[in-house]
């Protein structure tokens, strides 16, 4: 009988894509493929998470997919490239009769290779697009899911001199950030706890989330609301929360600590992500744009860097203005680029708006070089 196979995580996020998937001439395949066929990428791996053999010490990814390809459009969708992942269900997925896997997110991101036969070569980004907490459900016999979008991009935006004779290639990235398997029971199942190695500091605590029966300290706001939190939690996550035990909070007893300078709503979205090491859904721009400049004041990095990636996917016709001030504010080139893109798709119904107008009244140096700048890529693109 075989020796049962640990498995381990690194619950950290990062920006750098799983799969780059170059295609190229892609002019013969929107030529010669009929609306509604497709084409798929070789298989790739996440990095995270993987199963390691207690004989030989070999590390096998857990999760398998491969890229679908739609080069002249979905059956219904004619006009635009579709694209999708798709979960291919792994021996240890089969093993242990996992029926299902959750992301936390993942996102495609779409590069038009300018020029590819000669020495100089131009990358244009032609599209984004996010997904958020996504379950890839093992139902049929194929033992596989498939995720997309239908509409990933026009095909008038990838053929930019309005014909499709040129010699194109496309690269295609998909960037996946996992779900930490502990915190899910369909990944354990059949597995005991002593099968597990965990790497150290990783542990999710987000069952104890505001649970009072592990709670040993209370924080008091000005608007009067409170939040009941764990010492050891807080401190084994954090050097900020670990100094002030040590200091100005070193005693424990039963009134609570009263916070100032932070909003209730930051707050509490610090000690979930402390908790967790997750962003926590549905908090508004302002809460975000304020949790931002709260975690690099006490150093969470990692929180930082989700911040500005869910500010970026809330991009869109009434919120672009906002974002794009806050990037200038903070010097935040990714999320610049964010809103550039957004700006660029969306360029004949954002110039009309009474943002638009605003800020160009305004006569902000940077906010008018940023408009140039667009302008300037719409018309050499158009």
């Amino acid at each position: 009988m075989a020796s049962p196979q640990a498995v381990e995580v690194s619950n950290k996020t990062s920006g750098e894509p799983i799969y780059t998937w170059s295609v190229k001439e892609f002019q013969d395949l929107y030529t010669r493929m009929g609306t509604g066929a497709f084409m798929m990428s070789e298989r790739f791996a996440s990095p995270q998470p993987f199963t390691i053999d207690p004989e030989t010490g070999v590390k096998d990814p857990i999760h398998w997919w491969r890229l679908v390809l739609y080069p002249h459009g979905y059956a219904n969708q004619p006009d635009y490239l579709a694209v999708f992942l798709t979960a291919f269900r792994s021996e240890y997925e089969k093993r242990n009769q996992v029926k299902s896997r959750t992301v936390q997110r993942f996102w495609f991101e779409l590069f038009r290779v300018d020029n590819p036969d000669a020495k100089s070569k131009k990358l244009t980004h032609l599209a984004i697009r996010s997904f958020k907490k996504s379950d890839f459900v093992f139902e049929s016999r194929d033992d596989i899911h498939t995720l997309g979008t239908r509409k990933f991009v026009p095909f008038t935006e990838i053929f930019a001199d309005g014909k499709n004779h040129n010699n194109v290639t496309l690269i295609i990235r998909v960037h996946i950030i996992n779900e930490d398997p502990f915190t899910r029971d369909s990944l354990n199942e059949g597995t005991k706890p002593n099968e597990i190695k965990v790497k150290s500091f990783l542990t999710s605590f987000e069952k104890y989330f505001m649970d009072e029966r592990y709670c040993d300290i209370e924080f008091e706001f000005d608007c009067g609301s409170r939040i009941k939190s764990n010492r050891l939690a807080l401190a084994s996550r954090s050097e900020y929360f670990d100094s002030l035990f040590k200091g100005e909070w070193s005693v424990p007893g039963t009134t609570p600590i009263h916070v100032t300078g932070m909003k209730f709503r930051v707050f509490k979205a610090i000690i979930y992500y402390l908790y967790t090491d997750k962003l926590e859904e549905g908090l508004s721009l302002d809460v975000l744009q304020n949790l931002y400049f709260d975690s690099e004041a006490r150093h969470l990095d990692d929180l930082k860097e989700m911040v500005i990636t869910r500010i970026g996917e809330m991009a869109d016709i009434h919120t672009w203005d906002q974002i794009l001030r806050f990037s200038l504010k903070i010097n935040e080139e990714k999320l610049k680029k964010i809103v550039m893109i957004f700006l660029q798709f969306n360029w004949d119904e954002v110039k009309q708006t009474k943002q638009m107008k605003r800020m160009l009244k305004e006569g902000n140096v940077d906010w008018i070089s940023v408009i140039e700048n667009l302008v300037t890529t719409k018309i050499l693109g158009d």
